[in-house]
């Protein structure tokens, strides 16, 4: 109550610091808010697992090529030739699992989509064709705790895969998934049968993991034997993951065999590409983005520390005579230390009082950065690190002139004033 007194006493010098450190208070939240939303974000499970993984870029020879086959000479189709591919790849030692999909292996970029009605909800989810080995190359994890063999056998049961995440969190009907039925709005005699539920799956790791909804329908072989487009292995993902501690050569073993046993009629592996490769390029442009903008935010708060600890060291400073006399007339120095810092931790907490109100109805009326739904939690959490933060400079801004003033004789300062 005393230190508030003063306070409102002073007001006239106090009412300028606390101004700043109300504007200065709301600055640095932004930045906290940005920087707490894009690492949370980013450290969230992302749904699946490329440890060991590659994908196969496959391609045609041409009429120049001297073991090309022409068309009078094939007799079987390309599809027919990417199943025998995949086929003789499973026979390799080091292989675990192989899978063939279109537009839906992880950092792809290229999406495919369903209208599908689901009870009454229409929904537009990415649509995933795989085959059902699809879900232990990646690790999809089933939502019930079983791992991806549940998902697995629900393709080869000729039903179809969705996201924990595939109603929307306001829907207020039955969020049952399985066994539940969707319909293609488009063509409604094509009805789907909810077959697994996987944990929630993200599109990239910048991205949260509430955004992207999909449904995974298996791509059967009858239809795969079928196409015999030219263009196909360019839109053909053929990808694999290999046994845990297999070389990390396994890719040059792969482009060497793939010229003999691992060609099939014109198909063969072009280039053999590790999924962390894959996954770096795909972001390359967010990682430099986040990157300049750390930057950015590192300069803006070594621009903060040394305005607050500037502003303080020049307030303990040019009250040398006051803590002089307080020490003259039986204060401990200890005593004083204390309430330099309690003084400057109450105009903190005064000027976070209405920057809490500010920042909240910054973020209600989403004017913050990131993918992060608004919240009373993500509000509290940035406001708590805010606040830590400026307390830490204050502190910091304070300690070394107090550190002199508490040393100084007290008769020596009083002359000097």
């Amino acid at each position: 109550m005393q230190l508030l007194k003063q306070i409102w006493n002073e007001r006239r010098s106090n009412g300028w610091l606390w101004s700043e450190l109300l504007i200065v208070f709301v600055v640095l939240w932004y930045v906290v808010d940005w920087t707490y939303v894009t690492a949370r974000t980013y450290y969230e499970p992302v749904g699946f697992d490329i440890t060991d993984t590659y994908y196969l870029e496959l391609s045609l020879k041409n009429d120049k090529s001297n073991s090309y086959l022409s068309k009078e000479q094939k007799s079987t189709s390309l599809g027919q030739d990417i199943i025998e591919l995949t086929n003789r790849l499973r026979r390799l030692p080091e292989v675990e699992a192989v899978s063939i999909s279109n537009n839906a292996r992880p950092y792809i970029g290229s999406n495919s989509g369903s209208m599908l009605r689901i009870d009454t909800l229409v929904s537009n989810p990415l649509r995933r064709s795989v085959t059902p080995d699809f879900f232990q190359v990646f690790r999809y994890q089933s939502a019930d705790g079983r791992g991806y063999q549940p998902l697995v056998q629900a393709l080869k049961n000729g039903n179809v895969v969705v996201g924990e995440n595939f109603w929307p969190k306001d829907y207020k009907g039955d969020r049952t998934l399985l066994g539940k039925e969707m319909v293609d709005v488009d063509d409604s005699t094509k009805v789907y049968k909810i077959g697994g539920v996987s944990k929630k799956v993200r599109y990239n790791d910048f991205w949260p993991n509430y955004s992207d909804r999909y449904v995974a329908i298996e791509f059967p072989e009858k239809i795969m034997v079928e196409l015999d487009d030219e263009l196909y292995p360019s839109s053909v993902e053929v990808c694999l993951r290999v046994k845990p501690g297999t070389s990390r050569d396994f890719a040059e073993h792969l482009m060497k065999l793939s010229a003999n046993q691992l060609s099939v009629g014109n198909l063969f592996i072009l280039k053999v590409h590790d999924y962390e490769d894959l996954r770096n390029d795909f972001q390359q442009g967010s990682y430099n983005q986040v990157q300049v903008r750390f930057w950015m935010m590192g300069f803006l708060l070594l621009n903060i520390l040394l305005g607050i600890v500037g502003t303080f060291w020049f307030r303990t400073q040019h009250r040398r005579a006051e803590s002089a006399l307080r020490i003259a007339v039986g204060a401990s120095r200890m005593q004083l230390w204390q309430r330099l810092n309690k003084e400057g931790l109450l105009l903190l907490t005064l000027a976070a009082l209405p920057a809490a109100v500010i920042c909240y109805n910054i973020g209600h009326l989403e004017l913050t950065e990131g993918y992060m739904e608004w919240g009373v939690v993500r509000f509290l959490i940035t406001f708590v690190i805010t606040y830590f933060l400026m307390s830490l400079m204050i502190l910091v801004g304070i300690w070394f002139p107090a550190r002199q003033v508490i040393r100084i004789h007290p008769a020596e300062a009083l002359r000097e004033e």
